[in-house]
């Protein structure tokens, strides 16, 4: 404790649970779970302030406050466990769940009347579940007994505890457990590649509530990887490097199953199914190699101008862009396949081919196909011919064509698309 302009070790003679209580609640951490005697969470530092308090009225406590170096011994020196502020209950685990707080040693419900995303953010982020996914009004994690917080919660986000979130009170009768407020966390708190060549490769490692585990490789696949290098600012994915190329690490394990699209900003945004840290069967770990900087500057080395450098999306067999065009909606169509761009003969291309390419680059609806090479003739490979697509797939690894690299074209062959603009749908 800091005392006197100085930090110190507490030391408690009296048996009694009141003046650790008085530390909980001081620190907006709830009441006291447990005390901890002696020294199992370290000698600690500097001067030993021996505290004791004595109760003057109901609610307050007057604490006398002297060194104790002469009068204490280790067995005096105390450690707290506290109980916390909030508590999510009634979920699927500690991040997800009914909101609870505690006032003195009584747990209360939340009311959804007012409550926001802000306040939720810093009630993830006070339990080391990352960021708010949703709140649940209505009492969707069923309904609490006992008491109901009777204030509102004017969180803007940014505060470490629930607990320095500013309150108003609520008008009485605007609440009852059938209001009961519920929060789900993502449960995750930050993302790295380890054991890499650089930040933009190596084995996935994943902080869950705090502790960093090792992402084993069940279902994870190109369209995840891709998410991932890009909220790390690594460019696009590259094939998922197989056999646990990068190690297995020296932390527990965890069969957390994202199912991303590819399109998204943040793994947290995918869907998952949360398995926790049960056995991974395959035996392998989740690992990737994404393109960099290095990658990035190869995909527009050969862009003729600023225009030229198109937005890249990530499809399951690897990312497309149009180049040539008069902005990012048309173009040229190429993809990106075996660490190579190229292009797609125009053998067979329709509006049906068309729209899924438009679509996938969130360009809208495809508003007309060139054929015969209409925005220049590309170099590389041609990696598609004959695609046949119905209109509907989300991106073109769904459409049946020629095996990747067959075909019977030449540059002049290049197809084109013209789309309607950013996809507002």
């Amino acid at each position: 404790m800091w005392h006197n302009g100085t930090w110190g070790t507490v030391c408690i003679r009296s048996q009694s649970l009141e003046d650790a209580n008085v530390a909980c609640q001081q620190l907006g951490c709830g009441f006291v779970e447990a005390v901890v005697r002696g020294t199992l969470f370290g000698p600690g530092p500097g001067t030993i302030w021996l505290v004791d308090c004595k109760r003057r009225e109901p609610s307050q406590l007057d604490c006398n406050i002297t060194r104790g170096e002469d009068y204490c011994i280790n067995e005096d020196k105390v450690g707290l466990i506290c109980s916390g502020f909030v508590k999510l209950v009634a979920g699927d685990g500690p991040c997800s769940g009914r909101v609870q707080i505690t006032s003195e040693t009584i747990w209360s419900t939340v009311c959804d009347w007012n409550f926001t995303l802000s306040t939720a953010k810093v009630i993830c982020a006070e339990l080391k579940c990352g960021t708010a996914v949703s709140i649940m009004k209505g009492s969707h994690f069923g309904r609490g007994n006992g008491t109901i917080w009777d204030k509102v919660f004017q969180c803007n986000g940014r505060e470490p505890l629930l607990s320095q979130c500013p309150t108003v009170p609520i008008p009485q009768g605007k609440c009852s457990h059938s209001m009961d407020v519920g929060v789900i966390c993502s449960r995750y708190t930050d993302f790295r590649l380890m054991d890499g060549s650089s930040q933009c490769e190596g084995r996935v490692e994943i902080q869950v509530l705090g502790t960093w585990r090792t992402l084993c490789d069940s279902h994870w696949d190109l369209a995840d990887a891709n998410v991932l290098c890009h909220q790390l600012n690594c460019g696009v994915a590259m094939k998922p490097p197989e056999d646990a190329h990068f190690g297995k690490g020296n932390v527990q394990i965890t069969r957390d199953t994202f199912y991303c699209t590819g399109t998204e900003s943040h793994l947290r945004n995918c869907s998952v199914i949360i398995l926790g840290t049960s056995p991974c069967f395959t035996g392998k770990v989740a690992s990737v190699v994404c393109s960099g900087n290095q990658t990035q500057s190869l995909i527009f080395s050969n862009a003729q101008s600023s225009q030229e450098k198109a937005p890249v999306l990530f499809s399951e067999n690897g990312p497309i862009r149009l180049l040539n065009g008069r902005g990012p909606c048309s173009g040229r169509v190429e993809v990106y396949y075996n660490g190579t761009w190229g292009t797609i003969c125009d053998d067979s291309w329709d509006l049906s081919d068309a729209h899924v390419v438009c679509r996938q680059l969130g360009c809208g609806v495809a508003l007309q196909t060139t054929v015969s090479a209409h925005f220049g003739q590309g170099s590389g490979p041609i990696w598609l011919d004959e695609l046949s697509c119905s209109g509907n797939e989300s991106h073109l690894g769904e459409c049946p064509s020629i095996h990747w690299g067959q075909h019977d074209c030449k540059h002049k062959e290049d197809a084109g698309v013209l789309c309607s603009g950013l996809d507002h749908t």
